[in-house]
């Protein structure tokens, strides 16, 4: 917008406030107008009320005198017609009198003709209130002209009411009355019956009578007002109305001025001032306009001619305002000041020109002699510059100054690497990686260096390093693997070693039990040195799955340290009196989610450790703190907070080369026979399936730290649940179908479901069990293996049950209880029980299934 128009639009906006104010005046003007004309409609519509008021009264003491007649009271027919016409001519306003009797047949009327009128509402009206009445608009039946009618019981000489008189007043006369009550010009006198239809108007009666007045939705019958409307005559007014008394039959009378003409004084002043506004506005703006191009525009196109001269480099030129005493001179003068700075600066200019030259020679020099190769780009990724060792691997006689980077190097489009040079240019932030070319077979190191000019690129060839740091990769690879199977070779000697030992002492019982068979104490001896064994067995898988947490976990929320004092009777049992044990732990510890009974293994274990580190005695310390960890605080360990159980001893302490081995399964530095190498396998396994982590710090000669790192939990610790005390040995006569591929397993499940009391069948597999089921027999139970031959597991024959028959419970039972339901996707669908059970277990949990709800 150039500055004579942004003048002249400051100039309008400083004239808005006369405009709007002289604009209030007006409209203030105006509403004073409105309510003074409001006022005289208003009150000439009260003085034609109250003429109307008197004439309606005239007519009711008309009426009342006839009912007083002799005549009319005896419904003397003749003598009523003859009086009837005699005062018919006193009164010309009405079109005649009528007397009916109740059923509203004609008894006598002025011209002796008969009607009825039992079907008009003032007549309904005035039988059923027994007072004056007046009608509405209305069509006389007897003359067919417009009439009002007017209607007043007579009461006979009983008492009673007798008949009706009926006096239908012509609107013509009515219409003839308010003509001459003196109606200003422009105004219009109107009255209407309670339904607002005009009975007269005045002016042009004829074009109004019996229709309906507009403002009658507007009006209300109850209090006098006003409003502004267009009447049926096309005519905007402001119209005073005012309602006449109920008994009067509520008429309504208003009184209408010419909005036009009422307003016409206003509208010439108004326009008379609107010219004088836009008279001295333009008188304003012409005068601005002469000012500012004597005064402002001129002088300025000086200015901008001088800047022009400067902006080609001629800082010769000045500018020179006349006469001197104007507020530009100043401006003029701070513009000559400028042009002298610029050419001090334009010298100045030159002479950095020239030492940026040298720089930008000793940077080629730096570049040219680097061991990299350098390629610079400009925003729009065009080369300007390549050192000579670049040209020599990239240019393949080409000359690339100018070039696009991308249609240089086609093979580089869509890569990686212009995915990475692209994020370095946009970003302005600089990049560092590594990136294979197919196309050369080369691996380059790449750094970026975004800057305002475009973008340096350092590269150089390092495939020969890459080849000797993937050489490395393959041979720790190689290491890591011979390890793994050294590991499981240890483990694979290990359990067939402590699996050979079980399986010889229970053979060995065995074949002593069959050789004295006739010693029974013997006999249940080595039956129970047979069954321990068993146990032994039990305890050396469950430490196997602990290690490759393929345990099923109960967790619950606890607290460590209570669980803790409540498990020290037995610590300080196990440890023996030689050591001492102590007990340390925060006063507001937080609680964590894990196994109890898992938790109070591993802190067996881990005490049983320190013990046997402390041969000649000493001093066991369980720690139990509140630690919050940082990022990287702990090698593997995730940031948070934890719960830290912390078990010390003061034994001989770990060489390095046996603290790295530790947590391997069946490595052991005990002597034969006095552990399996698996007790701290289970607690790593255990705790890392817990969320947790385990750390081990030893240092010879002072003693072993072992710290489990338990995750914290939100939760509140659970409520412990009753116990509920089960009879040793419970049975039952329920009828429950085994099924169990294992021959030797399901004659010894049915020999112990059959001494408990209850009705056994058998099956092999799931088809055989499906076919039991078809053949029509129930059953209480299905007690089936998870694992069996010919597609159908124990959870699947389950599943089918149930959809057969959902009264049926179901018990499962495998050697590896917590696994095998997680990968069959049954975990918490089914209750299990794990192998070996017995006996009593199995008769427990059988009446625990049977009796759940």
């Amino acid at each position: 917008m150039a500055l004579l128009s942004r003048l002249f639009l400051l100039v309008a906006v400083a004239l808005l406030p006369a405009i709007a104010i002289q604009s209030y005046n007006e409209f203030d003007l105006r509403r004073s107008r409105q309510m003074e004309v409001q006022d005289q409609a208003l009150g000439l519509a009260r003085i034609a009320a109250a003429e109307q008021q008197q004439i309606i009264q005239g007519i009711r003491q008309v009426l009342i005198a006839l009912s007083e007649l002799p005549a009319i009271k005896a419904k003397d027919t003749g003598a009523c017609n003859a009086y009837l016409s005699a005062i018919s001519q006193r009164y010309p306003a009405f079109l005649t009198f009528v007397v009916v009797d109740m059923d509203g047949k004609s008894l006598c009327a002025t011209n002796g003709r008969t009607t009825n009128v039992a079907g008009r509402a003032y007549f309904a009206n005035a039988v059923r209130t027994g007072e004056f009445t007046v009608g509405g608009f209305s069509v006389g039946r007897l003359t067919g002209r417009k009439v009002i009618q007017f209607a007043l019981p007579f009461y006979g000489d009983d008492a009673h009411i007798g008949g009706v008189i009926v006096a239908p007043l012509s609107l013509d006369w009515l219409a003839d009355y308010i003509a001459r009550m003196g109606v200003p010009p422009g105004g219009a006198l109107a009255v209407t019956d309670r339904d607002g239809t005009y009975l007269a108007h005045y002016p042009d009666n004829d074009d109004f009578v019996g229709r309906k007045m507009p403002a009658a939705k507007d009006a209300s019958m109850d209090h006098p007002g006003t409003t502004a409307t267009r009447d049926l005559d096309g005519v905007e007014r402001i119209v005073g109305y005012s309602a006449l008394q109920a008994e009067s039959g509520g008429l309504l009378v208003s009184f209408g001025l010419d909005k036009t003409l009422a307003f016409k004084g206003i509208q010439c002043r108004t326009r008379r001032g609107i010219f004088l506004i836009v008279l001295s506005t333009s008188l304003v703006l012409i005068l601005t306009w002469l000012g500012a191009r004597r005064f402002i525009h001129r002088p300025l196109g000086q200015l901008v001619d001088a800047a022009n001269q400067w902006r080609l480099g001629d800082y010769d030129r000045r500018v020179n305002i006349q006469p001197r005493q104007f507020e530009i001179v100043r401006v003029a003068d701070a513009f000559n000041t400028m042009a002298d700075a610029l050419a001090g600066r334009e010298r100045e200019l030159y002479h950095a020109k020239e030492k940026a030259e040298e720089a930008a020679a000793r940077i080629t020099t730096i570049f040219e002699s680097t061991t990299d190769c350098v390629l610079i780009v400009d925003p729009d990724w065009r080369i300007t510059y390549l050192n000579e060792r670049a040209k020599a691997k990239l240019s393949e006689q080409r000359d690339l100054i100018g070039m696009n980077l991308w249609e240089a190097f086609l093979d580089a489009v869509d890569t990686d690497i212009s995915i990475l040079l692209h994020e370095a240019m946009s970003k302005q932030r600089l990049a560092s990686f590594e990136k294979f070319c197919p196309r050369r077979n080369n691996w380059y190191a790449i750094n970026a260096f975004p800057s305002g000019e475009g973008l340096a690129v350092f590269f150089r060839d390092i495939t020969e390093h890459k080849h000797a740091v993937e050489a490395r990769r393959l041979i720790e690879e190689q290491l890591h693997q011979s390890q793994k199977m050294e590991a499981v070779g240890q483990l694979t000697g290990g359990v067939a070693h402590d699996f050979n030992n079980l399986l010889m002492v229970i053979s060995g019982n065995l074949e002593l039990i069959e050789d004295r068979a006739a010693d029974s104490d013997g006999v249940r001896q080595l039956a129970a040195a047979a069954r321990q064994a068993t146990d032994r067995g039990a305890r050396l898988t469950a430490q196997l799955l602990a290690f490759s947490r393929r345990q099923k976990l109960n967790p619950k929320t606890v607290h460590a340290d209570q669980l803790v004092r409540d498990f020290q009777g037995l610590i300080r049992r196990a440890v023996g009196e030689g050591c001492e044990v102590k007990l340390v732990a925060d006063d507001r510890l937080w609680p964590c989610h894990v196994d109890p009974a898992q938790l109070e293994t591993a802190l067996l274990n881990l005490t049983l450790n320190g013990r046997d580190a402390m041969r000649d005695g000493g001093t066991l310390e369980i720690e139990v703190r509140n630690v919050t960890l940082d990022e990287g605080a702990i090698a593997g360990v995730a940031s948070g907070s934890y719960v830290r159980l912390s078990v010390k001893d003061t034994g001989c302490g770990m060489v390095p080369e046996i603290l790295d081995r530790v947590f391997e399964p069946f490595f052991t530095t005990k002597e034969v026979g006095r552990g399996t190498g698996l007790g701290l396998s289970m607690v790593y396994g255990f705790v890392r399936q817990s969320g947790g982590h385990v750390a081990i710090d030893s240092v010879v000669g002072v003693g072993t730290t072992v710290s489990l790192y338990l995750p914290k939990s939100s939760r509140m610790p659970d409520a412990e649940a009753e116990v509920v005390q089960m009879p040793a040995l419970p049975a039952g006569s329920e009828r429950i179908l085994v099924v169990e591929d294992d021959d030797d397993v399901l004659e010894v499940t049915s020999a112990m479901l059959t001494g408990l009391g209850y009705q056994i069948f058998c099956a092999r597999n799931g088809t055989d069990a499906i076919q039991i089921l078809d053949s029509g027999k129930s059953f209480d139970l299905l007690f089936s293996d998870v694992l069996m031959p010919q597609g159908m597991s124990g959870v699947k024959l389950a599943r089918e049950v149930k959809r057969r028959d959902d009264g049926i419970k179901v018990l499962l039972t495998s050697g590896n209880a917590g696994d095998v339901l997680a990968r069959h996707g049954a975990v918490d669908e089914f209750p299990i029980i794990s192998k070996p059970f017995r006996r009593a277990d199995l008769a427990r949990r059988l009446r625990l299934v049977l009796h759940e709800a």
